[in-house]
């Protein structure tokens, strides 16, 4: 099993271990309601304030979408197609709820691996 990490774990930590945390963190955006059977729609930031290297040797390669063990989707991300800057990757989910979500996104950087947002829940009605 890989190493999971999270912007919880270096929090605590200096300015600049916090701006490393912040620039791997994967951040889930959406409302905390949804409608069951309705289109339901979650975009997944990579990072909080800061951008992320987009180099050749140093990039984001895909972002999932989890609800509690259940795999929603995944998005597997061409590095080419964002330029060679730094950048704020987003990925847009849509999909159809039927049960309350606990929602958690993972995203792997090649060198810096894998990365874990933290839980959102959504509770879904009639």
């Amino acid at each position: 099993m890989p190493r999971l990490f999270s912007y919880n774990q270096f929090a605590s930590g200096s300015d600049v271990v916090k701006a490393y945390a912040d620039k791997h963190s994967p951040v889930i955006i959406c409302d905390k309601q949804a409608k069951r059977d309705k289109p339901f729609r979650v975009k997944v930031r990579i990072g909080r304030n800061v951008m992320h290297p987009n180099a050749p040797d140093h990039h984001y390669e895909y972002i999932q979408l989890w609800n509690l063990e259940t795999l929603v989707s995944e998005v597997r991300l061409q590095r080419s197609s964002f330029g060679d800057q730094p950048v704020q990757i987003e990925a847009e989910f849509i999909f159809i709820p039927k049960v309350s979500l606990h929602l958690t996104a993972l995203a792997y950087c090649n060198q810096h691996g894998l990365w874990m947002s933290e839980e959102v829940d959504v509770q879904v009605t009639d």
